[in-house]
């Protein structure tokens, strides 16, 4: 599963709630497959830079499944730490998991082997934007861009960030914008075309 992507397949659209545009997170690679029906929880949810479910205290409340999962990807890493796929995978079970920071750690690891894909920085992107680390979250919405700038995921993401960490209004209508250029039917989460967000956005 090295490099699948997240949903909206790995790559969908999954969503945490913007404020006050209502703007959807996408989760893992955009349009249409959420990565293996993984969602994460909203800022009404978790607050930004709170530790999640999975890393507050040291307790895990994962599911059993994926629990055994990461212990048998942690396993598989320790004994082959120059299997990039496998911690590809391991910083996708952590994300599953609602653990960021292990994510974060498992993804750079991936990195650190070689080339990784446009899906694997748009995660790592939203892992760093759930420990409320902006900068990062746009440097590895960056780095997906670089690889693919058609990336419908990487676009929105970095959008959010853009106006909701950032501050950034122009930034984010103008990558908003290059989004609607790929895909002029683009929605977020909970359906609202990207369209009309812009043009809320706009509106100021």
């Amino acid at each position: 599963m090295a490099d699948t992507a997240r949903t909206f397949s790995k790559g969908e659209l999954i969503g945490a709630v913007v404020a006050a545009l209502a703007v959807g997170f996408f989760i893992g690679s955009m349009f249409m497959e959420l990565r293996q029906g993984s969602t994460m929880p909203g800022p009404a949810a978790m607050q930004q830079g709170q530790a999640p479910a999975g890393e507050a205290g040291g307790q895990m409340s994962a599911p059993p499944e994926l629990m055994n999962q990461i212990r048998d990807l942690e396993i598989a890493t320790a004994q082959k730490p120059g299997d990039q796929a496998a911690w590809v995978d391991l910083g996708n079970s952590y994300f599953d998991a609602h653990m960021p920071q292990k994510s974060i750690a498992a993804y750079e690891k991936a990195v650190a082997i070689g080339p990784v894909s446009a899906d694997v920085w748009t995660d790592l992107g939203i892992m760093h934007r759930e420990l409320a680390q902006t900068q990062k979250a746009l440097e590895s919405f960056d780095a997906a861009l670089k690889l693919d700038p058609r990336h419908q995921n990487a676009l929105f993401n970095k959008g959010v960030v853009q106006l909701h960490d950032a501050g950034d209004r122009a930034g984010a209508a103008a990558t908003w914008e290059r989004l609607l250029q790929v895909n002029p039917e683009a929605k977020n989460p909970d359906g609202k075309p990207v369209k009309a967000l812009l043009d809320e956005l706009k509106k100021g």
